[in-house]
């Protein structure tokens, strides 16, 4: 009998908290992606698409390559103001 009652739920609270902390990290990524894509939209971007898979790809490394690059792209960048 003592048998059955170690009988539970496979993977149980740790299985949940990895759940958790894996959601946390997708929503992170959709939220940063998201906010490249309306940055580079707001710049009139033509690789607005391009920069958002790959920040939801790419990750930190991207986000960071990004937010250097960014004011480059665009009307709002250096770029358009005719500076090289």
């Amino acid at each position: 009998m003592p048998a059955a009652l170690q009988v539970g739920v496979p993977g149980g609270p740790p299985l949940i908290v990895v759940l958790i902390l894996a959601a946390a990290l997708v929503v992170t990524a959709v939220c940063a992606s998201l906010i490249v894509y309306l940055d580079a939209v707001d710049r009139d971007s033509s690789h607005a698409l391009a920069w958002t898979v790959a920040a939801l790809l790419g990750g930190v490394v991207v986000w960071v390559l990004y937010l250097v690059v960014r004011d480059e792209v665009g009307r709002s960048g250096l770029a358009a103001k005719g500076r090289s």
